[in-house]
């Protein structure tokens, strides 16, 4: 089951924790980052949640891995 999160994109600061504005719990926020390892085929160590924690830290985490 698929569910889509009213968020405003002006409201998601590139270097403001994605959990906020978007208002996510942590059990969501596990299933982001188990769907972003299964779409990597990378398994991503605990230590390195906090770098997700962000847009930019996301997407510079997914730079390193390229």
């Amino acid at each position: 089951m698929q569910t889509e999160l009213a968020v405003d994109p002006i409201a998601l600061h590139q270097e403001l924790s994605m959990q906020e504005p978007i208002d996510i719990g942590s059990s969501t926020f596990m299933r982001f980052v188990i769907r972003l390892s299964e779409r990597l085929d990378f398994d991503i160590p605990r230590e390195d949640y906090p770098k997700l924690a962000t847009l930019v830290g996301c997407c510079d985490y997914v730079k390193q891995l390229r």
